[in-house]
């Protein structure tokens, strides 16, 4: 079983009018577990709105998308966000760090919130914070970022943004 199946994926803006835009016609893809997958493409051919999909970011016009057995256009928003948040890593062309937020702190984000959805996180929350903290210093570790952490997006380069990004994912 794949664990990403696309069969015959539409994505149509502003479907039926004059200005009626394909931005995906007919895809169909399958991508198994730890198989490393690159899109490439033409400006406008519908790279972003492929991710967007397989991300769980939006959902086709038509078509079917199996992520792990389960049909993507039937999940609530709970369980979409839940796969964005556990299952998904996205590494955004523009970074989309927090400003407010340091580098540590945009890694470790997704994690924490996690967190809180515990049955056990009133008990444990200092332990558990303390783990993800680690884990993120381990993380920024592996990019080179160690002494980094503490620093906000515009006091990094290019280059050490896409590293927390990828971090973070």
């Amino acid at each position: 079983m794949s664990l990403i199946q696309l069969e015959q994926i539409y994505k149509i803006y502003n479907e039926g009018k004059e200005n009626e835009v394909r931005a995906l016609n007919g895809v169909t893809l399958s991508i198994g577990r730890g198989e490393f997958v690159s899109i490439i493409g033409a400006s406008g051919s519908g790279k972003s709105t492929l991710m967007n999909v397989l991300g769980c970011l939006d959902l086709p016009t038509r078509g079917s998308y199996h992520l792990n057995g389960k049909l993507a256009s039937r999940m609530n928003d709970d369980e979409l966000s839940h796969i964005r948040n556990v299952e998904i890593g996205f590494i955004f062309q523009g970074y989309n760090l927090i400003q407010e937020l340091d580098a540590l702190e945009n890694v470790t984000l997704a994690g924490r919130l996690l967190a809180k959805e515990r049955e056990d996180f009133k008990q444990n929350h200092k332990q558990l914070y303390a783990e993800i903290e680690e884990q993120g210093r381990q993380l920024l570790s592996r990019m080179g970022l160690a002494d980094r952490a503490g620093h906000y997006p515009h006091q990094l380069s290019g280059g050490q943004q896409q590293r927390v990004a990828i971090a973070r994912a």
